[in-house]
């Protein structure tokens, strides 16, 4: 009947407010705003708040028994007015269609740290393949062969090191959480019949999901006869992409302060969103937490920011090129991993790493010269008060990219570059170039260039007991 974008979500209120309503509202996409815009379409049909305590039922979808909502929704109510089921996470529209999606969120939390999160999705992503947790207890689908995890799960099976998800099992799947073997079976059918047949006047349905098949006979129902409410975000890394991601967070900032009577400068909201990343829960949270810091002034200031919210992508870069200097992959990739799913740009990325290895390059350089000499471990007072001042002398043109900055991170950085030599710095530089014009100019996915960067630039060619793989090593550099 109806189909409301985010932008619209102001006339669907109206429209409620004139009496125009529906019987059913499904409300998909972030989850954060669904959870939000479901309590304001409650809140519209409802306004009594004495009332709502009383006919507003939430139903957790990951402890729903469907039936019973369904019974629920055909029962009559003992009290006057209006009754409202809100079904957070639904898995009425879930399917073998959406499992890969479900899986790779799984992933993609599971590596950023937030388990409870990642198992959310898991269980999603079995309740879509029609499996419970005691299956997936009972079952290792980590070791399926490649056919059975395609039949079991309707796509390919990944590539990865699947043993993350036994890491979830453990941590997360106890007893409290096993899916009932009714979730197995489709009732979606029997919604739709109900909802021909025809429920209660009075009686209305509200469904949350993140993730929904649009092919489902339920879906497609509501879609012509009730109210579809797309809060979808796109959450890629296209200038297209940020814009919208930035348009959305900078209306949650706005909103938010604006209940506090304040607002943030022009300055600071720029960078407010970058050091944020695109997460409309963690927005609001840092955005309520400049508000109360900021007492009784009206206005958010940059000091403020500084004050209270972290660096949390810049951070993160100085992590990854630690992890480089360290020579430690698998750290390097879980940085990189996490800087993607937060927006961070592929060249933003390979700019840290080039001006870093500049860095090193150029410190490494200083560190062959005949004299001032430098010594494998100098200490730091003799660095700081006899070595430095001699090698910065005749030198100021690299006040910006070196010598700004305390001693003690330069002591650092000159004692990290002893781990290198020249030739493979400057290849490195040769391999971040190669991976720019590539980000640029092919179809390849950045983070397949990243990761492939980062094998190259930690561990370099592939050789075998003194025997080089020609083949391996073309197929790289032609990829």
């Amino acid at each position: 009947m109806a189909l409301y974008k985010r932008k619209d979500i102001p006339i669907l209120l109206q429209e409620i407010n004139k009496g125009i309503t529906s019987q059913v509202y499904l409300v998909f996409g972030d989850r954060y705003l669904c959870r939000n815009t479901a309590a304001e379409i409650a809140d519209k049909l409802i306004p009594d708040t004495a009332l709502r305590k009383t006919q507003l039922q939430m139903v957790d979808g990951d402890q729903e028994d469907q039936v019973r909502t369904l019974n629920l929704l055909r029962t009559f109510s003992l009290f006057q007015g209006r009754k409202i089921l809100q079904v957070s996470d639904t898995k009425l529209f879930l399917s073998k269609n959406v499992a890969g999606s479900l899986l790779n969120k799984a992933y993609k939390a599971y590596i950023s740290k937030e388990v409870k999160q990642s198992a959310r999705f898991l269980k999603q992503f079995l309740d879509a393949a029609g499996m419970t947790s005691d299956e997936l207890i009972n079952e290792d689908i980590a070791s399926y062969s490649p056919s059975r995890w395609k039949t079991a799960f309707g796509f390919n099976k990944p590539k990865e090191d699947l043993k993350w998800i036994n890491d979830i099992e453990n941590a997360e799947f106890t007893s409290e959480h096993k899916a009932d073997d009714s979730t197995k079976t489709d009732v979606s059918d029997h919604f739709i019949a109900a909802f021909e047949k025809g429920i209660p006047d009075n009686n209305i349905l509200i469904l949350l999901a993140e993730t929904v098949d649009k092919r489902k006979r339920l879906f497609k129902y509501i879609q012509k006869n009730e109210t579809l409410v797309d809060l979808s975000v796109d959450t890629g890394v296209s200038s297209a992409a940020r814009k919208d991601q930035d348009a959305l967070l900078k209306e949650l900032v706005i909103k938010t302060l604006k209940k506090y009577g304040k607002k943030l400068t022009s300055e600071a909201l720029p960078i407010f969103l970058e050091r944020v990343g695109f997460n409309p829960d963690a927005a609001v949270m840092e955005t309520e937490k400049l508000a109360l810091y900021t007492g009784d002034s009206d206005t958010v200031s940059l000091d403020d920011l500084n004050a209270i919210t972290g660096r949390t992508r810049e951070e993160a870069l100085f992590e990854l090129t630690e992890a480089f200097t360290a020579k430690k992959l698998e750290t390097a990739l879980v940085i990189l991993s996490r800087l993607q799913d937060k927006g961070t740009h592929a060249l933003a990325i390979l700019a840290t790493l080039r001006n870093h290895i500049r860095k090193m390059l150029l410190v490494r350089s200083f560190q062959g010269l005949a004299e001032p000499r430098y010594k494998t471990g100098m200490s730091f007072p003799i660095f700081q008060k006899a070595y430095l001042p001699e090698i910065k002398e005749g030198r100021e043109q690299w006040n910006t990219l070196l010598w700004k900055g305390h001693p003690y991170a330069l002591y650092m950085q000159f004692k990290q570059a002893e781990k290198f030599n020249c030739e493979d710095l400057q290849d490195g530089l040769a391999k971040i170039l190669a991976a720019e014009f590539r980000v640029k100019g092919s179809g390849v996915p950045d983070s397949v260039i990243l990761e492939d960067l980062l094998f190259r630039l930690i561990i370099g060619p592939v050789k075998t007991n003194n025997l080089q793989m020609p083949e391996r090593e073309q197929t790289l550099r032609n990829a």
